[in-house]
């Protein structure tokens, strides 16, 4: 007899995430990254490598423009494989499935865009598909120590393997049994559908009381999983989750150390000998020091980039550091002993789950005395970090130190932002930050101790401080109203013809 396979499978990725706001007014749920690939994408993978099904629709709906350019992408990944989009009802999961009814004529496989599943045996589906000849519908489930989880899913109540009843979002689970967002129907779910009336909640055919419906009219089928499932409900769910999979991973990504450096060979031997235990890398950006500096870098075991004679600004120099750097993890620190590597471990904890976590020099019990940072300074960065929360409300930023240097990000992070980084000047401090922000990315601030600095210390001018405060000013305008930046040279780059 032959196997009961797969012909078709379908991805749902038309809602709104109303839940996740405001991340899902500019981004819509599956394209959240998790491990540098979307949502869509690793469901894409489940669909055509684990399930197998040779032809594939995905739904589109919310920030349509978005998601079909993903799904382009994803097309020359699978150059081979049948890959289709269909545009939401509006009226729903279950009637947006419905509405494939003329193009799909056989078994199908059904996944949720904003679920996320990290090595689960999808394959077992495929096992018990082809053993439950008379199964019309086959849902994959869980068993899962946390209510909580459950109560925003489904719970799944079963004789055997059968299903014989599903609770949406249940109060009282009666069970440990998780109903996940994978799916197995065959067409007889459009028939199914048809007989199923509107939730007298919602309005609309769900999909539990399709898959209940078929249960009290044919068979329906539970195949228990084994693995981790997150359900990107909200922002909180994908933050948790991410941090949750990065820290299981967490020992493995090695971290690159980047020091600019000018005329340091007082402080460097230090700084180098304080963060060599805690780094993977030490990569010294020399621009172009005359008092030994790079010899002693060297000496010390640091990799040394120096500077263009023709002119490498300090920005333009730590972002090639960046791209030069081995490292999945970039931190940015001072070669003056301004910052020292017991903060480091604060900095990497907030990146388990952010794209840039950035310190703030405003916390006085942090502050060793004799540092050289005035009130004034100090202040400034306040009110242009404020400006900034002011300007990106939506995105929900919390700022009080826009031009501290000490900070750390994901190399991925930096690579997605790093075509829009081109200050010139020490404002490419504040440029990352906004750039993290305008990929709406997540970048969090972490009180530091800031130390005093030894050797040499040139005090700024009051004019000098104004001119970096007006400087800053600009690139904030700038880059949050593009025809503003234009004219202020600060804006964003615009596209390529």
């Amino acid at each position: 007899m032959p196997r009961r396979v797969l012909k078709y499978g379908v991805i749902a990725a038309a809602g709104k995430g109303t839940r996740a706001y405001p991340r899902t007014s500019y981004v819509p749920k599956p394209l959240f990254t998790f491990e540098n690939q979307t949502l869509l994408e690793r469901n894409v993978y489940i669909q055509l490598k684990i399930l197998k099904v040779p032809e594939l629709y995905i739904i589109v709906g919310h920030l349509k423009e978005q998601v079909l350019s993903e799904v382009e992408r994803i097309r020359r990944e699978y150059p081979k494989a049948k890959i289709h989009t269909a545009d939401w009802t509006g009226k729903g999961l279950a009637s947006d499935v419905a509405a494939l009814r003329n193009r799909i004529d056989g078994d199908f496989s059904l996944i949720l865009g904003d679920e996320f599943y990290l090595d689960m045996n999808h394959e077992e589906l495929l096992r018990i598909w082809d053993r439950e000849r008379k199964a019309d519908a086959l849902i994959a489930i869980l068993k899962s120590d946390l209510l909580s989880e459950i109560r925003k899913n489904y719970s799944v109540e079963l004789e055997g393997t059968r299903v014989v009843n599903l609770v949406e979002k249940p109060e009282n689970p009666p069970n440990d049994l998780l109903g996940l967002g994978t799916y197995v129907f065959s067409p007889q779910y459009f028939k199914a559908f048809d007989e199923t009336p509107p939730s007298s909640k919602s309005g609309v055919v769900e999909i539990t009381d399709v898959i209940d419906y078929m249960s009290e009219t044919g068979q329906v089928h539970a195949g228990k999983l084994k693995g981790e499932y997150y359900n990107i409900n909200s922002l909180a769910d994908y933050y948790s989750a991410t941090c949750k999979i990065r820290s299981q991973k967490f020992h493995k990504f090695k971290v690159s150390l980047i020091i600019p450096a000018l005329n340091n060979a007082v402080t460097i031997p230090d700084v180098i000998q304080d963060f060599k235990s805690s780094v993977d890398e030490i990569i010294v950006a020399d621009m172009g020091s005359t008092d030994g500096t790079v010899e002693i870098a060297k000496k010390t075991g640091a990799r040394v980039i120096e500077r263009d004679p023709n002119g490498d600004t300090q920005s333009v120099l730590v972002y090639d550091a960046f791209r030069q750097a081995r490292g999945d993890i970039l931190v940015l620190a001072t070669a003056d002993g301004n910052f020292r590597a017991n903060d480091l471990p604060k900095l990497l904890e907030y990146l388990k789950d952010s794209d840039m976590a950035v310190g703030t020099r405003t916390t006085r019990q942090l502050m060793e005395q004799g540092t050289n940072l005035g009130p004034l300074y100090r202040w400034l960065n306040v009110t242009l970090g404020k400006l900034v929360e002011i300007l990106w409300w939506g995105l929900e930023p919390r700022f009080t130190d826009i031009g501290c240097i000490y900070r750390a990000i994901w190399k991925d992070s930096f690579l997605k932002i790093s075509e829009e980084l081109h200050a010139r000047d020490r404002t490419y401090l504040a440029e990352m930050m906004i750039e993290i922000l305008r990929f709406h990315m997540r970048c969090i601030e972490i009180p530091v101790s800031l130390y005093r600095r030894y050797g040499s210390v040139r005090v700024e001018t009051l004019g000098e401080q104004w001119s970096y405060f007006i400087s800053v000013l600009a690139l904030i305008f700038g880059r949050r109203f593009p025809l503003l930046g234009r004219l202020l040279g600060t804006g964003p780059r615009p596209p390529l013809n």
